[in-house]
């Protein structure tokens, strides 16, 4: 097997309790492990033996694999991991890639909150349903959740609108994600790269 990981390389990490999760760039590597650089902040998240979830971007794709906590460098600030290269995934072809993702979400337009339904999503956006007339110039207030998760709260940038006809009028917006925190961000592809996985093995 190819080797996939690279000094420098970006890797989101995400423990068991996904507050500590952060990305963050491999400082070394040798055969079986990686060590990363760690806000002090997020190492109380991981102590020695936790079996974690590692995600990292690719050439051929988006990289999935469980290492395990070797160490937990608090005067460096950095972890050592343990992997295992034959337990490498590797499903995706884009790093975001998308799922459908049948789900009522909030919108806000100026003074008003609208019920939305999403039809899928990634990390970089989602498209949905609307009755609302969205202007692409503008960015929108959106609220929702993954699963049992907390909520997640960013903006909405519409670069797509598509007007669909009948009894009720509504729109099909496709478009990004803007001040979208960087741990939402990462529980997101966490659930869409599972969301893949599952689909796979059926």
């Amino acid at each position: 097997m190819k080797k996939l990981l690279k000094k420098k390389q970006i890797i989101y990490i995400i423990p068991q309790d996904i507050k500590g999760a952060f990305n963050s760039t491999i400082e070394k590597l040798s055969d079986a492990n990686i060590t990363i650089p760690s806000a002090e902040t997020d190492l109380k998240y991981y102590k020695k033996g936790d079996v974690i979830e590692a995600f990292a971007v690719v050439e051929d794709g988006m990289l999935y694999f469980k290492p395990v906590v070797l160490s937990v460098d608090t005067e460096n600030n950095s972890l050592e991991l343990e992997y295992n290269k034959e337990k490498y995934e590797l499903l995706q072809r884009r790093e975001y890639t998308r799922v459908d993702f049948d789900k009522e979400f909030t919108l806000t337009v100026g003074e008003k909150s609208s019920v939305c339904k999403c039809i899928d999503i990634c990390a970089g956006g989602m498209k949905f349903v609307t009755t609302e007339a969205l202007n692409t110039a503008e960015d929108y207030k959106i609220e929702f959740t993954l699963e049992n998760t907390v909520p997640i709260t960013c903006y909405f940038k519409p670069i797509r609108v598509m007007a669909e006809k009948g009894k009720t009028p509504k729109n099909i917006v496709s478009g990004k994600f803007v001040a979208l925190k960087n741990i939402d961000k990462i529980a997101i592809v966490q659930f869409c790269f599972k969301k893949n996985v599952e689909g796979t093995n059926k």
